[in-house]
């Protein structure tokens, strides 16, 4: 909980308030002994891309309406002068991963990793979270429809100016207009949606954070036996998994050399509020996320006597064990991934209402005992694996 109410403030990607925050974990590993990594990457938002997806268009619209003049104007005056040449609207946004490796006893090679998450960003909306989400549902479906309606534009455009067919200025105008208007519905919605309020993204995801922090003292105190441990506080999940994606892209191809991935997992702790969920099934098709990891889970909550909720969800939680989900499929790997998410309370969420009352002492504790009781007993279990085969070949 301390660390929840330490955490409790704006942590915007690419904003003074996120970099905060990693400097808090940066400094709670340093004073356990563990050495953190910083890792610095760019990313383009919504906003940026709609700038973008603008220029061509009026660009494409300019040479439409055969108004070269300006184009030529526009480039002579941005190139004259070197504070114009360095004024731009779409530059990438900046943000940060921090992760930490601790090692197990026996450094043996092609060694289990269980890779731990927890993105540490936040941000807040205008509008309630499930409300967004059918709000982004019609979104996608007018980018959709507009992706057609541009790709006609552009082929349209071509013939026209390899003087294969002829189009009357009235087409032009329609498909000029509908083009730009497109823009004009995006900007109302993105704002609508999105705007930097200061929330203390406590249940979403600074309880997530909390949980890793501990994790990682927990561990290493008491290392594995023959098990890696990488924790991984990945920045900028909220637009997209931009921190986890850029992490799987540096580091995914290097770490199926170095480790055995069929072997290893990863656990994605984002959102722990009222309850402790897992989710089992995700999808239409109701198609599990990994074949036996969350039985394990189960098993260890029982044991010690913890509520944990292990639930199937239609709609899948865009969070970053998708990241990790994708290069294991890339590299053909068994490497599985399980998700803690209290779903429920995605009313909280993205807004001023999740604050640190609404996460459960008890709650955070508990998914604390499973992460670490579970992840001891399959690293125990594999000694005990090596210990037997060792026996019978003596």
């Amino acid at each position: 909980m301390e660390h929840i109410n330490s955490l409790a403030f704006n942590r915007t990607a690419s904003s003074t308030g996120e970099t905060e925050a990693l400097n808090y974990i940066a400094k709670e590993l340093e004073l356990n002994n563990i050495k953190p990594e910083v890792e610095h990457f760019d990313w383009t938002g919504p906003l940026k891309i709609l700038m973008r997806v603008s220029y061509i268009l009026i660009l494409i619209n300019l040479i439409l309406f055969r108004m070269i003049l300006i184009i030529i104007v526009y480039f002579i005056l941005k190139n004259m002068f070197a504070t114009l040449r360095n004024i731009s609207f779409i530059k990438a946004e900046q943000s940060k991963n921090i992760f930490a490796l601790i090692s197990a006893k026996e450094k043996v090679p092609n060694r289990p990793l269980v890779i731990i998450t927890a993105h540490y960003d936040s941000v807040s909306a205008n509008l309630p979270f499930n409300l967004q989400v059918i709000i982004f549902f019609v979104y996608r479906l007018i980018v959709f429809f507009y992706g057609i309606i541009f790709f006609v534009f552009m082929t349209v455009f071509l013939l026209n100016i390899l003087a294969l067919i002829s189009i009357s200025q009235f087409i032009v105008t329609i498909i000029a207009f509908t083009s730009i208007s497109a823009i004009f519905v995006s900007i109302p919605i993105l704002y609508l949606i999105f705007k930097d309020r200061p929330s203390s993204g406590s249940i979403d995801n600074a309880s997530g954070v909390a949980i890793s922090i501990e994790l990682a003292k927990i561990f290493k105190k008491n290392p594995l036996e023959r098990t890696d441990i990488l924790i991984l506080w990945p920045g900028a999940e909220e637009w997209g998994l931009k921190g986890s994606k850029q992490f799987c892209k540096t580091h995914f191809k290097s770490l199926n050399q170095i480790y055995d991935l069929d072997k290893s997992f990863n656990i994605n702790i984002d959102m722990i509020g009222s309850y402790v969920g897992l989710v089992n099934r995700s999808g239409f098709f109701r198609k599990k996320i990994n074949r036996n990891l969350n039985e394990i889970f189960g098993a260890t909550a029982k044991q010690l006597n913890i509520p944990l909720k292990i639930y199937n969800k239609t709609l899948k939680p865009n969070s970053d064990y998708k990241s990790f989900k994708k290069y294991a499929r890339k590299v053909r790997s068994k490497f599985q991934v399980m998700c803690f998410h209290s779903s429920k309370d995605s009313k909280y969420i993205h807004s001023l209402r999740d604050t640190p009352d609404k996460c459960s002492l008890e709650n955070l504790n508990g998914c604390l005992n499973i992460c670490y009781q579970a992840v001891r007993s399959i690293d125990l279990r594999r000694e005990d694996v090596k210990k037997s085969q060792i026996a019978y070949a003596v």
